[in-house]
């Protein structure tokens, strides 16, 4: 069986510990997102997924953690 494809966004950290994606889509009248860390070692899971109502809200929430969990170098 082949899982269907969702449209959506795909937003791109460049960070040192490996890239960060995160997948933005929306199903059932509601917002989704799946963050990934591309890094050796990590296998094929979300490190962390958001929902909501609002796709800003969900946009917002995702790069907070991401800046949370894997900031900028100064």
């Amino acid at each position: 069986m082949i899982a269907a494809m969702k449209t959506g966004r795909l937003l791109k950290f460049h960070r040192p510990g490996g890239e960060v994606h995160a997948y933005l889509y929306q199903e059932a009248g509601a917002v989704y997102a799946s963050v990934y860390l591309l890094a050796p070692g990590q296998g094929r899971r979300p490190v962390h997924e958001v929902s909501g109502g609002d796709s800003e809200a969900v946009e917002a929430d995702v790069r907070a953690w991401v800046e949370a969990h894997f900031p900028r170098p100064s």
